[in-house]
């Protein structure tokens, strides 16, 4: 019988998408704001002239098309394949434009794991220079199955400070290095409020050993980005924040996240 998570004993056909570079942007659990990441990550690359894409694998909590406003456009088909979604110059490609708002995905492993073949092989592009996955939150079938059939050039880990959930984050690490993806970093998302008043800098979770985030799991950090009540109300909108804001700490921290994942893949470039 094989080891439990010995995924690296199974040899798996990568399914080609017609991108330069894809990220897989994860958590190791639901609510720490992975989605929000995504869009306002996609949104700061496309500033920077790149042509950019979003897969929205979150099957079960399709949360992207509702942070762009576009969660009532239902997907287009050309030929054999489908058409993504564009808003903000991006492409972007959600089970929320195959169903309806309030159906509820009730899909074993097997058939989600086909869904997330075809919006990987299926779908037309055009040409990208960055695709970014939005995964589903942990680490079970879904996940596993489109880390392992895209030929991803690394992957993001967003986490909350706290430690519950950096308990599942290194879950989700294991989970990369298991597959030899490259952890490409850390972000660590409503890491502290600012005062109104006097601009100061309260942690919402403080560590209390006082270890970095980057101590503790051991990869570089990315960004830190504030708790802003905002962020979520824009979301819920569907204006992305990124737009709304460009002074803010929030928006130049996107910025400063945006420009490392470009060194990151200018370096790889470079090695191969």
């Amino acid at each position: 019988m094989p080891a439990e998570n010995d995924s690296k004993q199974y040899i798996i056909s990568k399914i080609p998408v017609n991108a330069k570079d894809i990220i897989a942007i994860a958590s190791g659990k639901g609510g720490v704001g992975k989605s929000t990441v995504t869009v306002n990550l996609a949104l700061s690359i496309a500033q920077k002239g790149k042509k950019v894409g979003i897969l929205d694998a979150d099957i079960y909590g399709p949360n992207v098309p509702i942070m762009l406003g576009i969660e009532n456009e239902l997907a287009r088909a050309k030929g054999k394949k489908l058409i993504p979604v564009e808003k903000y110059g991006l492409k972007i490609m959600s089970v929320a434009f195959i169903t309806k708002p309030e159906q509820a995905l009730i899909w074993r492993g097997p058939l989600a794991s086909k869904l997330i073949d075809q919006f990987l092989g299926d779908v037309d592009w055009g040409e990208l220079d960055i695709l970014l996955i939005d995964l589903p939150p942990g680490t079970g079938d879904v996940p596993l199955s489109i880390i392992q059939k895209a030929d991803l050039s690394g992957g993001i880990v967003v986490t909350t400070p706290q430690e519950a959930s950096l308990a599942d984050v290194r879950k989700m690490i294991n989970m990369f290095k298991t597959t030899d993806t490259e952890i490409i970093g850390i972000v660590e998302n409503m890491k502290y409020i600012v005062c109104s008043k006097c601009s100061s800098k309260l942690d919402l979770y403080p560590n209390k050993d006082n270890r970095s985030v980057t101590e503790i799991l051991g990869h570089n950090l990315l960004a830190e980005l504030p708790f802003e009540t905002k962020i979520g109300l824009k979301g819920d909108d569907g204006t992305p924040f990124y737009f709304t804001d460009k002074e803010s700490i929030t928006t130049k921290e996107y910025d400063k996240l945006c420009g490392r994942i470009l060194e990151f893949i200018k370096k790889k470039g470079n090695k191969s």
